[in-house]
């Protein structure tokens, strides 16, 4: 693979895994809610998109998912002091992906993390330790718009273009992604892309 201006990868699913430690389940039990419920409610798109375009913060986030299991399970004590196990799980990173990131940092490369994030993913970088793996952030909490938009992509290349203090040909950016929209939407922007595969 030829060499490129700037590296961009994907937070959730290609940096940081979620599954080990998913406290769903155990929430889910203890509730007496069906498997699958918490995700399913956290990830409706009423409640997302707000959050990950910057127009509620990631506690609003947070207080709507919990409003939104009290309508099933009416005993708010009780879905607060389980569902803080999931408010506190901030996952952990993929060893692979690191050690790449590490690679071509030694080598001198710039590299990003693109997201479609909450306004809480610098202090989970920090958490997690990987802060230091990135020259900066593209986070669409701080865009307004989220992947696969085009205008997702528009913000972010401008980002790098700042960040680099000139302009980037798109074909000069390499992006990797674990969903097919995103990448495909990446490569219609003009950008290298892959999917990002374990």
């Amino acid at each position: 693979m030829r060499d490129h201006t700037a590296y961009v990868f994907d937070l959730d699913g290609v940096v940081r895994d979620f599954a080990t430690g998913d406290a769903g389940p155990a929430i889910e039990a203890a509730l007496g809610l069906p498997a699958g419920h918490v995700s399913a409610t956290a990830f409706r798109s009423e409640l997302l998109l707000p959050t990950i375009t910057g127009r509620q913060s990631f506690a609003e986030w947070y207080s709507a998912i919990c409003a939104a299991l009290e309508e099933v399970v009416p005993e708010p004590d009780r879905v607060r002091e389980h569902m803080e196990q999931w408010r506190a799980h901030r996952g952990s990173v993929i060893d692979e992906t690191v050690e790449r990131l590490e690679t071509l940092r030694s080598d001198g490369h710039r590299t990003y993390v693109f997201t479609n994030g909450t306004d809480q993913v610098p202090h989970e970088l920090e958490l997690l330790g990987i802060t230091r793996l990135f020259d900066g952030l593209l986070n669409s909490a701080d865009f307004g718009v989220a992947k696969p938009d085009p205008d997702a992509y528009a913000a972010a290349h401008a980002a790098i273009e700042a960040d680099l203090g000139r302009p980037v040909p798109r074909p000069d950016v390499w992006f990797t992604d674990d969903r097919d929209d995103n990448v495909a939407a990446a490569r219609e922007f003009g950008w290298e892309a892959e999917v990002f595969r374990r």
